[in-house]
């Protein structure tokens, strides 16, 4: 059913309800999933998923619902239901859809118009090597769990009876493995993944390769005492850090008291190294696209700079809430759920010094590559003590690989206590972040 035919559907049977305005949000998906486990397939599913989902907005009062595989009679049902749980809601004079506005006519490299010409037989060669190139790649490497191929051809719509029309096309390539190391009795898990939004942006050699390197790199882990002392923070542990603390920068959270940057706008809130940026429109960004999913145009907002807090992320809803001006930061998880204010791509903008010159910086102290429990910081005070491990420094060189310690502070702490940044940039999904080199951090020991 085309989407023009959805719209007069909807419109029409609003026509018995005076006074009713509407937003239509039409997804549709094609999903490929690929695992390959002793160079032979060990699932192919490809699926795919169409859904709509309805709000309307009857005299300040919002109505919300959605279906999977429409057809004229359960959109009547549909847009019935919408109507009647508009009813049940209580009045707010803040709710409203938006109306169209003009876009940048950017191409942000977001559809690979190639995929669909790559046969399924070469993407799953693709996995074979990822899987082959961690499996030569040392004679410890004993075994791969996980080799995986994930790709979304997706279509977005949203028109709304405002006038508001707006559609847009979008591929996502996501690759994973995860290997076995054993040496001298001792066994560790390597893990590696990467996202693109265009197929030949993905190197499934160097994620196998990277995932045995880090499953060797750890063989032989020990403890070492408690101690307060310098550390590296890898870019994939500062991404897990930045993932939490991005919560606290959504204007719904600092609204609701559920941010610890609540009344801190032009305050330091971090070391002044820090220049911290959501960017709806980044180039081939997970998180990029002209207009987000109310259909208010997205754009670049910095949050921090300098480190001072110069702003927060918001949807319409709470932009108006709060008198602030709309970021572009509404996002919808699922069909199944009304949007609500998300990150887009948010990252921390890059140092100038490699990897290795960071750790060089340290006489001796903690290069951290792994985190455990991040999911437990608490996301209103920051606090956190998590599990760590990584490479003992000593002289600018690592020494020896570390395993069971903890570290524990906060994230304001953290961030604070940054003096260089890598100029290793890179995305984990919609977080990018370069390493840090941070004048101390406390860990829990022996």
């Amino acid at each position: 059913m085309k989407k023009k035919d959805m719209a007069r559907i909807i419109s029409d049977r609003l026509n018995k309800y005076k006074g009713v305005e509407f937003e239509i949000f039409f997804s549709q998906k094609k999903i490929l999933s690929v695992g390959i486990k002793d160079s032979q397939v060990d699932h192919f599913r490809s699926s795919r998923e169409i859904g709509l989902a309805l709000r309307v907005l009857d005299r300040g009062r919002l109505g919300f619902s959605y279906l999977f595989g429409p057809t004229p009679d359960s959109l009547a049902l549909m847009t019935d239901r919408a109507v009647e749980l508009a009813s049940q809601a209580d009045f707010d004079p803040i709710y409203t859809f938006p109306a169209g506005e003009r876009l940048d006519s950017a191409d942000l490299g977001l559809f690979d118009r190639d995929l669909s010409k790559i046969s399924e037989k070469q993407k799953i060669e693709h996995v074979k090597e990822m899987e082959n190139s961690a499996l030569s790649s040392d004679s410890r490497i004993k075994k791969v769990r996980k080799a995986e191929y994930e790709e979304v051809t997706s279509y977005v719509s949203i028109i709304n009876s405002k006038g508001l029309d707006m559609e847009r096309e979008g591929t996502l390539i996501t690759m994973a493995l995860m290997a076995l190391a054993e040496d001298n009795n001792y066994s560790e898990m390597g893990w590696e993944s990467d996202w693109a939004r265009i197929y030949s942006d993905i190197d499934p050699i160097k994620i196998g390769l990277g995932a045995a390197k880090r499953g060797i790199g750890m063989l032989g882990s020990r403890q070492i005492s408690t101690r307060t002392c310098p550390a590296v923070l890898e870019n994939r542990v500062v991404g897990d850090l930045l993932g939490v603390w991005s919560s606290s920068f959504l204007g719904e959270n600092v609204y609701k008291g559920k941010s610890f940057l609540k009344d801190k706008i032009d305050q330091i809130i971090a070391s002044s190294r820090i220049q911290l940026i959501d960017d709806g429109l980044y180039p081939r960004g997970m998180g990029s696209a002209l207009f987000d999913d109310e259909g208010t145009p997205r754009k670049k907002t910095i949050l921090v700079k300098e480190g001072r807090l110069l702003s927060y992320l918001f949807d319409s809803y709470w932009s108006k809430k709060t008198g602030s001006k709309p970021t572009g930061n509404s996002f919808r998880s699922q069909i199944s759920s009304p949007p609500s204010t998300s990150i887009s791509n948010i990252f921390i903008s890059p140092g100038t010094l490699p990897l290795d010159q960071l750790i060089a910086t340290m006489d001796e102290g903690f290069l951290i590559n792994e985190l455990m429990g991040v999911h437990m910081v608490d996301p209103i005070s920051g606090e956190f003590s998590l599990g760590a491990s990584g490479m003992w420094v000593e002289k600018g060189k690592a020494v020896f690989p570390v395993k069971g310690v903890t570290i524990s502070g906060s994230i304001h702490d953290l961030f604070s206590a940054v003096e260089e940044l890598g100029n290793d940039l890179r995305f984990f999904g919609k977080v990018g972040t370069p390493s840090l080199f941070l004048k101390e951090i406390i860990i829990s020991g022996l």
